[in-house]
């Protein structure tokens, strides 16, 4: 198969979409919005959702209350065109009463098909998770966009990036985030870090995987060499481990002090992880930086 030319690029940002609940963890998220907007000269999309009761409660989403949703999106609409004055890219506000913020955030972004949502995670563990989820991981689950979810990494500011860890399984469904990698690696000249996870024998049963030998394991090279037709040009460091699949890939992060993780979702690998989640949403749940899902 031809791989492109060094230096271009299979992807492109042009259309950045910005969702927020106008809290901190959001402004934190709008840095990392208006940073690529500006970088790659993309048109930035704000997008707020004013939570109004179910409309079949009649007697709270239209009687007297129906002034406090009015303020509250004129509120937020403020707000947002206030930040916007600071871009130096085009930009436009969106500002909907909407009874599921989830439900209106997806529609918004099948509708507009952004090359980048960025929005912040929250983080949210324990029973109130796996019963709602957050906005972030729905995102990350059903809108099949590329989604940069926002989490400051514990070391300091991620801007701009200069180390992308990108996790692979050495599989074709892995290789969906490279374009996306690279890109940004070459935007900002950062270094690669390629890790390779092999689940542990025991975990690997556990998860219907085939275990692997010790013998049998993938080389640093090997994984390298895996890279290279993607990032021509890169400074590409690989690495290999064992253990459990995103909680080695967060160690990692957390060690080699990574701005920026960059990878694909494969869905559900197995009956655990339709419980808990799945590797992707187990890393952004608990990544010490942004997680960029592609």
């Amino acid at each position: 198969m031809d791989r492109p030319a060094e230096g271009k690029a299979l992807v492109s940002i042009r259309s950045v979409l910005f969702p927020t609940d106008l809290s901190p963890e959001s402004d934190r998220a709008f840095d990392h919005a208006r940073f690529l907007a500006q970088r790659f000269e993309a048109c930035l999309t704000f997008f707020h959702a004013v939570q109004i009761p179910d409309h079949r409660f009649a007697h709270w989403a239209f009687a007297h209350d129906h002034e406090i949703w009015a303020r509250a999106e004129k509120h937020a609409r403020e707000c947002l065109e206030r930040r916007a004055e600071t871009l130096s890219v085009s930009h436009r506000v969106v500002v909907e009463r909407k009874v599921s913020v989830a439900g209106a955030l997806l529609d918004l972004i099948r509708s507009l098909q952004p090359d980048l949502t960025v929005l912040a995670t929250h983080g949210r563990e324990g029973l109130s998770h796996l019963l709602l989820g957050s906005v972030a991981e729905k995102v990350v689950q059903h809108s099949f966009r590329p989604a940069l979810c926002v989490r400051e990494p514990s070391h300091g500011c991620a801007l701009p990036y200069r180390r992308i860890l990108v996790p692979t399984d050495l599989s074709l469904a892995s290789r969906l985030a490279f374009p996306m990698a690279a890109l940004l690696a070459r935007a900002f000249g950062a270094e690669v870090l390629a890790v390779h996870v092999v689940p542990s024998p025991s975990l690997a049963t556990l998860s219907g995987i085939p275990p692997v030998e010790d013998q049998s394991l993938p080389t640093e090279s090997a994984v390298w060499s895996f890279f290279q037709p993607d990032f021509p040009g890169l400074d590409v460091t690989a690495q290999v481990h064992t253990g459990t699949v995103w909680h080695r890939i967060v160690q990692v992060a957390e060690v080699e002090k990574a701005d920026l993780i960059v990878m694909s979702t494969r869905g559900h690998d197995s009956l655990a992880d339709r419980v808990v989640g799945s590797n992707t949403e187990r890393v952004v749940r608990h990544a010490p930086c942004p997680v960029l899902v592609a």
